[in-house]
């Protein structure tokens, strides 16, 4: 479902998407490439593992009809990714969305993890 998953998975031995606390970055970026639809949304999610913190670049591929609302510039969510395939929808393979809030939501044709860097944490 979701490509390189390994390159969290390898740092974060029981990662799942409930790890996830927050939108760290949020890029929507086009691609002008003739008769290619290139587009593509990267988000940086903040997540922790025990003391560790991490930022993981997630990149969806596609997407469309993006629903996003945030206060601020601390955006903490609980996001769900669905495989919505078998709908039949024509671009639309997964679905997207902050299911508590709902302050975001989209749907995509791939989902692809970019990286992952551990934060870390300066004290003064």
């Amino acid at each position: 479902m979701i490509k390189n998953i390994s390159l969290i998975t390898d740092q974060i031995n029981d990662f799942s998407l409930q790890k996830i606390e927050r939108i760290d970055r949020f890029l929507l970026n086009f691609q002008n490439r003739t008769y290619e639809g290139n587009c593509f949304l990267d988000i940086d999610f903040f997540m922790k593992d025990k003391e560790k913190q991490y930022i993981a670049c997630f990149r969806f591929y596609n997407p469309n009809s993006i629903d996003f609302e945030s206060g601020g510039i601390y955006h903490q969510l609980s996001i769900g990714i669905y495989d919505i395939r078998d709908r039949g929808w024509e671009g639309k393979y997964f679905e997207v969305i902050d299911y508590l809030d709902e302050s975001l939501h989209f749907y995509c044709t791939d989902i692809e993890i970019i990286s992952l860097r551990e934060k870390t944490l300066y004290t003064i």
